[in-house]
């Protein structure tokens, strides 16, 4: 019995990246994965409800809260850090009026902190949804943010 369950739910597993993707970037989503489409999936997947929000909650692409069209995830590992990503997230705070976890009133831009986005040789960077930028600086930063607005940069 705990071999077949097993590989079953191996195999399962598998398929779980694919439908957060899928749920979270279609069209009005909020760009978030609810709690009723979380309970779909575990359904789907014979898997439980906290099987797959422990999945979601490692990935930080993912969310179980409404965020803005764009999510700009400011990088805060040791090499950004160094480079100035403290000051860049202090900018973009204030410019945009949030703080780490928030989204803007009108659901523009959400401001996340991450440990590390893998590009520790460009440092400081940041990605906007799934683009990553770098070596920032606060000219390049202030430009991202006028291209969003302005409908230039690619949204969820």
């Amino acid at each position: 019995m705990g071999i077949v369950d097993n590989s079953t739910k191996e195999r399962n597993r598998e398929n779980i990246l694919h439908l957060f993707h899928s749920m979270q970037n279609r069209k009005n989503s909020k760009n978030y994965i609810p709690e009723n489409e979380r309970k779909e999936i575990a359904q789907t997947l014979g898997l439980s409800i906290a099987e797959v929000d422990g999945v979601m909650s490692f990935y930080h692409l993912f969310s179980p809260t409404p965020r803005g069209k764009f999510v700009l995830r400011i990088c805060d590992s040791l090499s950004c850090r160094i480079s100035s990503s403290l000051e860049i997230y202090e900018y973009i705070s204030h410019e945009l009026g949030i703080k780490r976890g928030e989204t803007t009133k009108d659901d523009i831009f959400t401001l996340e902190v991450v440990n590390c986005l893998g590009s520790c040789d460009t440092a400081p960077n940041m990605m906007i949804n799934d683009t990553l930028y770098t070596s920032l600086t606060i000219d390049i930063v202030d430009n991202l943010i006028i291209n969003c607005r302005n409908g230039k940069e690619k949204s969820v």
